[in-house]
């Protein structure tokens, strides 16, 4: 999970026997949730900053590709992206400060987040007039009040701290939070730690999203590139990004089996070549034409998820390679294999 992190579509996994499209798995969202305090509490010096609370808001919908880890905790706990939602984790109660609408599809999680971890959860819901500072002020006291219980003077909050505010309810949120006569800690270690283990859910997933992102490659883009060059056609870069985008977005062109409505790309997908480029996974395909003559080189790279999980693939394409990009190639291809094995 593109950590995760682009925009993260939500997931499509449903308990079992729901008809609500939006319902949460409730036997994952208990794991899940295990999982975290757990983790909290047993790395909470040297991954989560000493923190007491846990604060993580996501900012609102975007169409742009992005990977932040607030969306990632949404996607892996509840099964969706909740926009402009914030969530504080305590010892004794999880808050969360959200719209009437996901408020009602969260407020399913109190009995199992009571039964599982003996956690309460608090809504907060903001009314659309509301910018929800008064609730952000709840929200603090809630947890200066749990650290007064502790003996601390001052709560350690972790929160995620690159991912800069979005939108204006967590402009104030952030506002907030600095001023909250709080010490601040950045957990963002704690959460790749806690994300990188997966599951045979989030293992299936990702599994699907390879299978996709290997046959795009093999039934689709060898073959392109390989009629391209055969017929000696004169073909943009560009181009190439938008047919094996669509590949990518309509699996059945290529008669892969799975779900459209589960699949996106990881990012655009990039087509190089001519001498100049751009390793960088920002790097975009240009409007020049494919270069393929002798000893010249190509590179692409392409990305598929599933269910938000993610998979990615890069291939160099070498034009009547002479001996010394060979080598050359032979050598990283061992290193490779190495790397694998290892």
């Amino acid at each position: 999970m593109g950590d995760h992190n682009a925009n993260v579509r939500p997931s499509n996994s449903k308990s079992s026997g729901a008809t609500n499209p939006y319902s949460i798995d409730l036997d994952n969202f208990t794991k899940r949730l295990k999982l975290l305090y757990s983790h909290w509490s047993e790395h909470n010096s040297d991954l989560w900053g000493a923190s007491d609370a846990l604060a993580v808001a996501t900012p609102p919908p975007s169409e742009d590709l992005r990977y932040l880890k607030s969306s990632a905790l949404n996607i892996w706990l509840v099964g969706y992206e909740f926009p402009e939602t914030i969530m504080v984790f305590m010892k004794k109660q999880v808050h969360f400060l959200c719209s009437q609408k996901k408020a009602s599809l969260l407020d399913v999680v109190k009995k199992s987040a009571k039964d599982s971890v003996g956690v309460e959860v608090v809504m907060h819901v903001k009314a659309k007039s509301d910018d929800g500072s008064g609730l952000m002020d709840n929200i603090f006291r809630a947890v200066h009040a749990q650290s007064n219980s502790n003996g601390h003077d001052t709560p350690v909050i972790g929160h995620i701290a690159k991912e800069s505010p979005e939108g204006k309810l967590l402009e104030i949120w952030d506002g907030k939070l600095k001023n909250a006569n709080c010490e601040l800690s950045d957990v963002t270690n704690g959460f790749s730690e806690l994300f990188a283990v997966k599951d045979n859910i989030e293992l299936t997933n990702v599994r699907k999203a390879a299978f996709l992102t290997s046959s795009v490659m093999k039934q689709f883009v060898v073959p392109k590139l390989e009629k391209v060059i055969d017929e000696e056609k004169k073909v943009s870069h560009s181009s190439l990004m938008d047919d094996t985008e669509k590949a990518i977005l309509e699996p059945a062109r290529i008669k892969v089996k799975l779900k459209a409505e589960n699949i996106d790309i990881c990012y655009p997908p990039i087509f190089q070549s001519g001498g100049e480029f751009d390793l960088k996974p920002s790097a975009a395909s240009n409007d020049e034409n494919l270069y393929y003559d002798s000893t010249s080189v190509i590179v692409c790279a392409i990305g598929s998820r599933y269910n938000s999980y993610c998979s990615n693939v890069a291939r160099t394409f070498l034009i009547d390679a002479n001996s010394m990009q060979s080598k050359a190639y032979e050598v990283l291809l061992k290193a490779q294999e190495a790397a694998i094995v290892h």
